[in-house]
């Protein structure tokens, strides 16, 4: 089924359940996230969603050749998270599913652990706003103030909470058989994705998968918020997450590892490398780490979070 979305583009929906963003191939949620009683929650985007690439004249150096060019450069623009009217911070992003970005911010905060806490989540694309209406007690938002900026870089993320971020407890968490070939063929779906990064070489990206499939791919100019989308789309969605796999294009640290941590996951998989600290962590939390997939090979280190099997 195709249809016209809000922001102008043509969607086609998939046998998953998603719309495919037929310029992008971006997935969204086809129905709004509702609370156990049922109720929808009040989401709201007040302007179209802004172009997502930019185009710049430049040159490209190619065979011994320099010759004029244009190179597509992905768009990044600064929003401000509101809360209870309270400014908490602005987040350099792709201005794209900004509700699972910042819901996933929160959750990996700590600040909600319920879907039905959220009272109302709109999007003003032209402000540059993203307004949060929370029902949570007072203690989980004391200490939310103004944080200033959180780039959309990798040199590191905001953490409300470093010390105290995986201390309030462990849920339980199923154990996940996972094969060798299952993990690597999740990465190359994951690698070959035709979206933003595809056409700009600038984003990175994290999934959501499970041991037959890639469910859900969402991008962002840094790694931390392209995993806080993953972690709202779950959350906002009521996706277990305790039997799925969480992969990354970028670098697995503490910040990214918390993450996990309060989404549940029991295997954090990377293309890339982990920090001491976050392997560190990963083993207080039983979280299975997998690093340097590609070119049919891993490093694991196992924590008693899946059962890695041969084959």
């Amino acid at each position: 089924m195709t249809g016209a979305s809000a922001d102008g583009y043509a969607r086609q929906e998939d046998t998953r359940g998603f719309f495919i963003n037929m310029a992008l191939e971006v997935p969204c949620a086809v129905d709004r996230p509702k609370t156990k009683k049922g109720k929808l929650l009040a989401f709201r985007d007040e302007e179209p969603i802004p172009k997502l690439t930019v185009e710049i004249a430049a040159q490209r150096y190619s065979k011994d050749k320099l010759e004029a060019a244009v190179i597509s450069l992905a768009r990044e623009c600064p929003y401000t998270l509101f809360v209870n009217d309270r400014e908490i911070l602005s987040i350099a992003t792709l201005p794209t599913h900004l509700k699972e970005l910042f819901v996933g911010f929160l959750v990996s905060e700590g600040v909600l652990l319920r879907p039905e806490e959220i009272l109302e989540c709109a999007v003003d694309h032209a402000a540059r706003l993203l307004r949060v209406e929370l029902d949570v007690p007072e203690d989980r938002l004391e200490g939310m103030e103004s944080k200033g900026m959180l780039t959309s870089g990798c040199a590191g993320g905001l953490i409300f909470s470093v010390e105290a971020a995986i201390t309030r407890g462990q849920r339980f968490r199923k154990r996940l058989k996972v094969s060798g070939s299952t993990i690597i063929q999740r990465m190359k779906e994951l690698d070959r994705h035709p979206g933003i990064y595809s056409v700009t070489r600038g984003v990175h990206s994290a999934s959501l998968a499970d041991a037959d499939q890639t469910l859900v791919i969402l991008e962002d100019l840094g790694r931390h918020n392209a995993v806080d989308k993953i972690v709202g789309h779950c959350f906002l969605n009521h996706i277990e997450t305790s039997d799925k796999l969480l992969l990354s294009t970028g670098r697995i640290t503490s910040e990214v590892l918390i993450k996990a941590a309060r989404g549940n996951f029991p295997i954090i998989i990377s293309r890339s490398s982990a920090s001491s600290v976050a392997i560190a962590m990963a083993k207080q939390q039983e979280i299975d780490v997998a690093t340097y997939v590609r070119a049919g090979r891993f490093n694991y280190f196992a924590h008693g979070g899946a059962d890695l099997v041969e084959g």
